[in-house]
């Protein structure tokens, strides 16, 4: 029988250079909703959904995507297509 620790895979590590390129994807990512009037971004939605975006963000990155506007594209391409609270002009 496998060791349940054989089956986890660990968690990659981005280095100082990477978490600035993700902090600069969720910031433009949550500009650009913003000036769409994306419900999202309204308070009783905007913890969660920027949440979601953050985590949308590392999973892409963790694909190998390195550009702050890719990372960005990315996950506001993610919640149009995945959430009803979509924005009321393209992003």
């Amino acid at each position: 029988m496998a060791n349940i620790l054989e089956l986890i895979r660990p968690e990659p590590a981005f280095d100082p250079e990477a978490i600035s390129a993700l902090s600069a994807a969720l910031d433009d990512a949550w500009c650009r909703l913003k000036q769409s009037g994306s419900e999202c971004t309204r308070p009783a939605y905007a913890r969660a959904m920027r949440e979601v975006v953050a985590k949308r963000i590392i999973e892409l990155a963790k694909r190998g995507i390195t550009e702050p506007k890719e990372l960005a594209d990315g996950a506001v391409r993610f919640l149009a297509t995945n959430y009803r609270h979509q924005a009321k002009k393209s992003f």
